[in-house]
């Protein structure tokens, strides 16, 4: 082996082996020994090939740790849901009964809420009446007869001064006279007194009074009368007015328009959780109808109303329908979107009279759809860590659910996610 290396380093080298005068003849030999050829280690060429494998190993290497990590760090899921869903139609055979301020969860219930209100208009007068007033006032009726107290029937009439009639209100006594310094003091008494004849005759400032049946007796000249207050209210008066007709007319315009008022002030103070259906009202007015008058040319017609609404429980009503049309229902969340669209209608054998129902019976007309609730983080956390093969048999358990599809990123991953956060679960709106 060491003549196969000196050979090889004899032909790389030939002039470290060659003898010193051929190098330089006119050199001088000073030490023979640092003549002799030195020993150089063998270092056996590099193999190109094998290099190059470990490169392509260490690059592959690289890249599935960076697939992994990337895998890792963008892994996720989209669940597209489509709800379970049931339409139903209701119609006048489908009887509900509902009782006021229930608080039993089984039962549908209902509370009653009021408001009030007044419209009027003014309408031009077409018409013109005259009335007469009867004149009244109070008079002091004098008793300078008896000493006692003398009885004056209602309806006596008493004459005045000015020659006209008038008659006492009601009955009453005038107390006896006395005496002070031998004279007669009167006794008195103030009373209310109206014209026997209407009009502007009985009208009179002031005027003293006779009672005609005492004539030619001896309480003549000795109970009489005058006036405490002027008599008035006897002129005629004009008034203005429109003509029956056009008053009811009046009043049902006032009616449409005041119960459209009441009903939408109502809509916008309805609870939360209750529905306002329009034909769950009683709408009610004290309308006596007359017609109107006025001192001008212009009559005013006025309406006071109030709307009485029976307002339905929402959840009590979702789940009296399900239960009602719904086989095997389990209590699980359902919503009807559409509920409030329904048409309301009490049964025609019991009016609704707010100031005495404890329950109600009605019927709806509509078509509505009943939607179940998908838990959506329910639907997360059941998925999370598992393989894709059991997907449909662990959605098939989740209340709600009609059917769904799935896709998992990066597309060669077979299972979900581990963290529920990168499930995104998003359940398709019911259309009508």
């Amino acid at each position: 082996m060491r003549d196969i290396k000196v050979s090889q380093l004899r032909h790389q080298n030939p002039d470290l082996f060659s003898h010193p005068s051929q190098k330089n003849p006119s050199s001088k030999q000073k030490n023979p020994a640092l003549n002799l050829p030195k020993e150089v280690p063998y270092i056996p060429p590099q193999q190109k090939g094998s290099s190059k494998y470990a490169l392509w190993i260490i690059a592959i290497g690289c890249i599935a740790s960076l697939v992994f990590a990337m895998s890792r760090l963008l892994e996720s899921a989209v669940v597209t849901i489509t709800p379970k869903t049931i339409p139903i139609a209701l119609d006048v055979t489908d009887v509900f009964t509902a009782t006021k301020d229930s608080v039993d969860p089984s039962e549908l219930s209902y509370i009653v809420m009021s408001l009030s209100g007044d419209t009027s208009i003014s309408l031009p007068a077409t018409e013109t009446t005259a009335t007469n007033g009867f004149s009244k006032g109070k008079v002091t009726m004098f008793n300078a007869y008896s000493t006692t107290p003398f009885r004056i029937v209602k309806n006596t009439p008493i004459r005045g001064t000015n020659g006209v009639l008038y008659k006492v209100d009601n009955l009453f006594y005038i107390p006896g006279y006395t005496k002070e310094d031998g004279n007669i003091v009167p006794g008195t008494i103030d009373v209310d007194v109206t014209c026997a004849t209407s009009g502007a005759i009985g009208d009179v400032d002031s005027t003293d009074f006779s009672v005609p049946y005492f004539n030619k007796r001896p309480q003549a000249g000795k109970i009489f009368g005058r006036t405490k207050t002027p008599m008035a209210g006897g002129i005629v008066n004009v008034v203005h007015t429109i003509p029956k007709s056009s008053a009811d007319s009046a009043y049902q315009s006032l009616k449409n328009k005041l119960r459209d008022s009441l009903i939408s002030k109502t809509k916008v103070q309805v609870p939360d959780g209750y529905l306002f259906y329009n034909d769950a009202t009683v709408f009610t007015t004290d309308d006596t109808v007359a017609v109107p008058t006025s001192d001008t040319k212009d009559v005013p017609v006025g309406l006071h109303g109030k709307l009485t609404s029976y307002l339905i429980k929402q959840d009590s009503l979702i789940n009296a329908i399900v239960t009602k049309f719904v086989n095997n229902y389990n209590g699980e969340t359902v919503s009807i979107p559409k509920i409030s669209s329904l048409t309301f209608s009490p049964q025609s054998d019991k009016p609704l009279d707010p100031d005495n129902d404890t329950s109600i019976n009605f019927t709806f007309d509509g078509t509505v759809k009943i939607i179940w609730d998908v838990k959506t983080e329910d639907v997360k956390n059941q998925l999370a860590g598992s393989q894709k093969a059991s997907f449909q048999n662990i959605l098939s358990s989740v209340a709600g659910v009609e059917n769904a599809n799935i896709v998992i990123k990066p597309f060669w991953k077979q299972t979900f996610p581990t963290d529920p956060e990168r499930i995104k679960v998003n359940v398709l709106p019911v259309t009508d």
